[in-house]
């Protein structure tokens, strides 16, 4: 069965808009709402997030898929429109667009809500969360009641370029890149780096891995060329406790899915067993 879903729109502190696909369930009871964050190059209709946002609302929540503001989008495509928004994103605005979401939740899902927020993210969505949650813990927001969170193929780091590439990067100002998928050029701005080389501190990984170790999960391939495995047992070993990691076996990056997806996957639908699972408190 299909559940109905809703496109909206928000603004962010910087007055760019946030996209927002709404999956609603069956029950009118209040429940909670798993918000799920796409990576790098991502968007909220991508691949298998759509598929997240169907298991949530089957299970009796809501699930609200996002576009981060500056993934150049523009709401409905799934190739960049925009490539200047593109390349001047930064960690620390997705990091704020969560949370400006996260604000204007309310006034969407009105009563349907309980006020539980549970996340997960893909890949740099998955480092993306990690801040969100560390911060909505800290924060202990009236309105919020933190729940639980699925990092998959999460980020260990946020340094994708080597010690070489850094002044590279800094001389030319920006760096350029082929996405696969479509064929386009894309540029990332030095201030990327920059941004994630200032706020170290409230970036910081580690500290948000244990920070939130019992409220985080992760799922992660075995095979995962993107995001080594290595690198999340790396983030495990220098965290002070890490929450419980399922390896999903004979899979990559994407769990094997792609976009447009031409089938389901085992290894997708283990991954999604597994992450609900958590999210429902039944492990």
């Amino acid at each position: 069965m299909i559940r109905p879903e809703t496109d909206v729109t928000m603004l962010n502190r910087h007055g760019d808009t946030i996209h927002a696909t709404i999956t609603m369930p069956e029950t009118q009871e209040p429940v909670g709402a798993v918000i799920l964050v796409h990576g790098f190059k991502g968007f909220r209709n991508w691949s298998f997030l759509p598929l997240m946002a169907q298991e949530a609302a089957s299970r009796s929540l809501i699930g609200v898929r996002i576009d981060l503001s500056l993934n150049g989008m523009q709401g409905t495509n799934d190739r960049v429109q925009d490539g200047d928004a593109f390349a001047r994103n930064t960690v620390t605005r997705e990091v704020d667009d969560v949370h400006d979401a996260l604000h204007q939740l309310g006034n969407h899902l009105g009563s349907r809500w309980n006020g539980v927020v549970h996340l997960m993210g893909h890949s740099r969505g998955g480092g993306v969360i990690h801040v969100v949650m560390r911060e909505l813990a800290e924060q202990q927001r009236p309105d919020i009641r933190l729940g639980r969170g699925v990092a998959l193929n999460s980020i260990g780091t946020w340094v994708r370029w080597t010690p070489r590439q850094r002044p590279l990067f800094i001389e030319a100002g920006f760096t350029e890149f082929e996405n696969q998928r479509t064929g386009q050029r894309l540029r990332m701005n030095v201030d990327y780096m920059y941004d994630i080389e200032q706020n170290l501190e409230r970036l910081d990984l580690v500290r948000a891995a244990s920070s939130v170790a019992d409220h985080m999960m992760y799922v992660h391939a075995e095979q995962d060329l993107t995001v080594p495995l290595s690198e999340h047992n790396a983030l495990r070993t220098s965290a002070s406790s890490c929450g419980p990691l399922t390896v999903i076996s004979r899979t990559t990056h994407t769990f094997g899915m792609t976009h447009p997806i031409t089938h389901v996957t085992e290894p997708f639908v283990s991954a999604l067993h597994h992450s609900f699972a958590w999210i429902n408190n039944e492990r």
